[in-house]
């Protein structure tokens, strides 16, 4: 696949010929680790459970969580990952105490990585970036491969001045998924950041955006409003 392809050679430019800037502002640290279990093992759903939740999880990558809602109550499943939706849910509908709640029952269960992403995004969009760090780095430890999680932790880290460890985890996010164009806008915003716009535009060129993304992209690095998680 020539996405792939290109995408190795590109992530191993980036890896090997950073920027003079880019190891020199790399300065913040991490937060404090989390211990999570990763050998919990969720029960089975039933079939009928199963596509409800599936039609539930698609409403939310739509944005409608509140149908979302009204979808779970009306199912009455009794299972972590009805209640890891309900979460999700309620944090789109700005109901963060209630989403919460939810996700620290969850955070030892068998969706305990999607719980700490959850905790990691709430903290995030409240300032306190070292504990979204915490939890987002825990959401990495235990979910490794999802690319989700890793462009979340990339941003938080890009946010916090790390960016030689934020880069890592957009090219791991995008090697994962390569089309995944959430981690390829943050990757390109990192570069412009870092004062490399040849490399950010090769990058986007290649990845397929187009002019007026890029111009885009461009004013919401002078502005200083990074694309979100």
């Amino acid at each position: 696949m020539k996405t792939t392809s290109t995408l190795l050679i590109l992530a191993w430019t980036l890896m090997y010929s950073p920027p003079q800037t880019l190891a020199a502002e790399a300065t913040s640290k991490p937060g404090r680790q989390i211990k999570v279990a990763t050998d919990k093992t969720c029960t089975q759903l039933s079939s009928e459970e199963s596509t409800k939740l599936g039609l539930i999880r698609q409403m939310l990558t739509e944005g409608k969580p509140h149908a979302a809602i009204a979808h779970l109550d009306a199912a009455r499943i009794k299972h972590e990952q009805a209640e890891l939706l309900r979460a999700n849910a309620l944090r789109q509908t700005g109901r963060v105490p209630q989403a919460q709640a939810i996700y620290e029952q969850l955070a030892n269960s068998c969706v305990a990585g999607q719980a700490y992403r959850g905790l990691g995004l709430i903290a995030m969009s409240t300032g306190r970036v070292q504990e979204s760090l915490s939890y987002l780095q825990a959401a990495s430890v235990a979910l490794p491969t999802e690319h989700t999680i890793r462009n979340d932790y990339g941003y938080v880290l890009m946010q916090s001045g790390n960016h030689e460890l934020a880069l890592h985890e957009f090219l791991t996010a995008l090697e994962l998924v390569p089309d995944y164009r959430q981690a390829a806008n943050n990757l390109v915003l990192l570069l412009y950041r870092q004062g490399d716009p040849t490399k950010a535009e090769a990058f986007a060129k290649q990845f397929g955006m187009v002019a007026e993304e890029m111009q885009q992209l461009k004013k919401m690095t002078q502005a200083g409003n990074e694309t979100m998680p």
